[in-house]
């Protein structure tokens, strides 16, 4: 509040203007504070029940859109063992290659044959003195398609035309080192790339014949080459030693050269988990409407959206829909009994959904197409129920415009809250003026009197005489 001293201790009336003044606005303005306060509190209590309740629905449509994926209910599990190469059969690591499958991956057997690996092209030259010097010139560096030129100062030495490459080539892929031997210094240039489309070619063109011998005298001690794969007999050639899209979803990492059996196999716990995010949300955003709307009998209290309307609605939405799609699903086969999906019974039917883990593992591996079409397909649970979901949260949502009005009625609070203490500061000059005059008329009043007394006392003297 503020504070509406003005430095007039009331000269001619001895009163504490400023206190009284205080006081009288103080008074005047407590009923407006008090409805102010409570708007605001309403509001904000109201919020913070509104934010969990719409935390919950996040929550629930981020796992409906998880579940939704088409390879949400398609975890496998892969596994490989070499036939052939350095591993005998039957060791536990594969030295052929390793193998990755994501979601979706077709399941089966593959038989994986590593003909050769993809290798980074290497160039090394013969022996030569460490101190040996070159005159200058200019080296041209082919890679791939590209090429770059290196220049080669005067007086240079082995080490210096490494450092020319790496400083021009190196940001392409290029790098130079100095090997050293019972015959001298070598210069190595290799590829940081695989594949036979990043062979190096190098070649002088400026420069004296020192720099042409170094240069001709290079010999290729690593081809640049692709590897070539052999799946269920179906050639593939790869830049790189990682195949990514010879099987949809089967990573195949390249180790050496033979012959491996890799194998895709459904994993129900991994698909499991998808549907458990979802029961765990659903469940969530159930609690969070009860919690917000619940009301202590004990302590007479009720929580932040006790009675509320729009929560109750969202709360019977999210049940109905939730039994419609359970009895759709029943239909199909995929009952409580088949699937193990129900919604809680005795002693707390809440509502609430239970996941029996071991009838849902057995349905996937039974039947995995029919459940990922019952769930994850168009116009399977997940679709409908996000489509309920979808109406609450996000930039169009039923709780977003709540929320944005009730962050209104905040701020007009605060609009109000400034205005009032605009009409506060008018009230206190209206009392201060007011009191100002009346202490000036005292002051007069004081002053009459005592000529009035001197007056009298004069007059008394005369005539007493």
């Amino acid at each position: 509040m503020a504070d509406y001293s003005f430095g007039y201790g009331g000269v001619g009336s001895g009163l504490d203007i400023s206190g009284i003044v205080t006081q009288l606005v103080a008074a005047e303005r407590a009923p407006q504070d008090a409805r102010l306060n409570k708007l605001e509190a309403t509001a904000k209590f109201k919020l913070s029940g509104l934010g969990a309740v719409t935390s919950a629905f996040d929550g629930l449509k981020t796992a409906l859109d998880a579940l939704q994926k088409t390879d949400a209910l398609g975890a496998r599990t892969v596994s490989s063992r070499s036939t052939t190469g350095a591993a005998p059969t039957g060791a536990t690591t594969d030295t052929v290659l390793g193998a990755t499958a994501a979601g979706g991956t077709p399941i089966g057997r593959y038989e994986v044959q590593v003909q050769s690996l993809a290798t980074a092209h290497k160039l090394v030259g013969g022996g030569i003195d460490k101190d040996t010097r070159y005159d200058a010139g200019t080296l041209r560096i082919g890679i791939g398609a590209d090429f770059v030129d290196v220049e080669v100062p005067a007086d240079a030495s082995l080490a210096d035309i490494r450092s020319a490459i790496n400083g021009a080539a190196g940001k392409h892929g290029v790098q130079a080192a100095l090997l050293t031997s019972d015959e001298g210094q070598h210069l190595s240039i290799g590829s940081d790339k695989t594949g036979a489309a990043n062979a190096i070619a190098i070649s002088v063109i400026a420069g004296g014949s020192d720099l042409g011998a170094l240069i001709d005298g290079m010999q290729e001690r690593s081809p640049a080459a692709d590897a070539v794969v052999s799946i269920d007999g179906l050639a593939t050639t790869s830049a790189s030693n990682t195949i990514v899209d010879a099987v949809p979803g089967l990573t195949l990492k390249l180790k050496d050269a033979g012959t491996s059996i890799v194998e895709v196999s459904a994993n129900p716990g991994g698909s499991r988990a998808a549907v458990e995010s979802f029961v765990k949300a659903y469940n969530a955003a159930l609690n969070a409407i009860s919690t917000a709307t619940s009301y202590n009998a004990e302590t007479n209290t009720p929580s932040s959206l006790t009675g509320d309307a729009q929560m109750r609605g969202a709360a019977s939405q999210l049940r109905g829909m939730m039994s419609e799609l359970l009895g759709d699903l029943a239909a199909q086969g995929l009952d409580a009994a088949t699937l193990g999906l129900q919604t809680q019974g005795h002693p707390n039917p809440n509502g609430n959904l239970v996941l029996d883990t071991a009838k849902f593992d057995a349905a996937m591996a039974a039947n995995p197409a029919k459940i990922v079409a019952a769930l994850s397909g168009e116009g399977g649970a997940a679709s409908r129920l996000n489509a309920v979901v979808k109406t609450y949260v996000g930039a169009e949502g039923t709780f977003t415009s709540r929320k944005q009005s009730l962050d209104g009625q905040v701020k007009d609070v605060t609009k109000q809250r400034q205005a009032l203490e605009v009409r506060m500061e008018g009230v206190a000059k209206r009392y201060q003026a007011q009191f100002v005059a009346l202490d000036t008329l005292m002051a007069q009043m004081s002053t009459t009197n005592s000529y009035l007394s001197q007056q009298l006392a004069a007059l008394s003297a005369q005539t007493s005489q």
